[in-house]
């Protein structure tokens, strides 16, 4: 109610005022008929006045109410002009105090689901490491070599939910440096050279020892492994995937190529969505549609760029933009 009677005082000035003018025009200036016109102007008058008061003490709740914010804290009305501005900002304030005490509350809750997570992927990591050394050692046995396949597969996967898990961390960790191209490429060969070996593909590395570029090594190199294990995974048997350089108005390209199942067309502008496994992910149903959405994240991070070209049972080229 005190609320309401500040808000409106203004009214009933105004109010009180036309009663006044009311009785000056009857009393001082011969009556209302006589007048009529002057009381009307008068009236309207005191009205847009009041009105503009109004309007001018309370636009920026009004504006408040007209825009969207774009963060928690522009929901705050500072300095308030008038009764109703100084309730809505102490109800404002009310909200922000539970909305970001629920923000802080769910913000710890996924710390320690994350912390969880990337404790239990890496205790499952440590019993892998022994099974997969106990298969390499028993390579000549085929059962061996089927479970070290699927050893390496489930390893991999725990890898892409890792990165996943720290996809948000990865901003306060980029170290940008001068990085040797085909030496990091060779590098990535290296690690994989048992998924090369066991799908009969050959790496082709076409890069002069000279050519440089300027990112993190550390992301730069998730991304092209993630690339040459896709180029693998779906080439076909006994062919190369190719590593190669081009420039195109100062920027360094590496592509990368694959002669194998290809991607078809529509699926093309959305393989890099999360969970987005496609026509092939539906055929083969290896594709867990992680692995290309952070390759585009971490390439958005470090302001490079990627774009594919495929023909479809022929060949696939992923192109980075350094």
């Amino acid at each position: 109610m005190k609320l309401f009677i500040k808000h409106h005082i203004s009214f009933i000035v105004l109010f009180i005022l036309v009663f006044i003018c009311l009785g000056f025009t009857i009393e001082v200036l011969g009556g209302i008929e006589n007048n009529f016109k002057y009381f009307v102007f008068l009236s309207f008058f005191l009205l847009f006045i009041f009105l503009a008061i109004k309007y001018f003490r309370n636009y920026r709740i009004y504006n408040a109410f007209s825009n969207k914010p774009k963060e928690l804290k522009e929901i705050l009305l500072h300095n308030p002009k008038s009764a109703l501005e100084e309730a809505f900002s102490q109800n404002q304030r009310e909200y922000f105090k539970i909305f970001n005490n629920k923000i802080l509350e769910l913000e710890s809750i996924q710390k320690q689901y994350k912390m969880f997570i990337d404790q239990s992927i890496h205790q499952m990591k440590t019993p892998l490491s022994v099974i997969s050394m106990i298969s390499q050692k028993n390579g000549e046995d085929e059962s061996f070599k089927k479970v070290l396949a699927q050893v390496n597969n489930l390893d991999y996967h725990l890898s892409q939910t890792l990165k996943f898990l720290r996809l948000s961390d990865i901003e306060k960790d980029i170290q940008i440096e001068k990085i040797n191209l085909r030496a990091l490429v060779v590098e990535v060969i290296n690690d994989l050279k048992d998924f090369f070996i066991l799908n009969a593909i050959y790496p082709s590395v076409n890069i002069d020892e000279d050519i440089f570029v300027f990112t993190d090594k550390k992301q730069i190199k998730n991304v092209i492994y993630q690339i040459t294990n896709n180029g693998i995974k779906y080439g076909r048997k006994d062919s190369k995937l190719i590593f190669d350089i081009k420039s195109d108005i100062g920027n360094t390209i590496l592509n990368i190529t694959n002669d194998g199942i290809g991607i078809v067309s529509s699926d093309i502008d959305r393989v890099f969505d999360i969970f987005y496994t496609g026509e092939n992910g539906r055929t083969y149903g290896e594709s867990s549609g992680v692995g290309l959405y952070i390759v585009k994240k971490v390439l958005d991070l470090l302001s490079h760029h990627i774009s594919i070209k495929s023909i479809p049972n022929e060949k696939t080229t992923f192109s980075i933009y350094f």
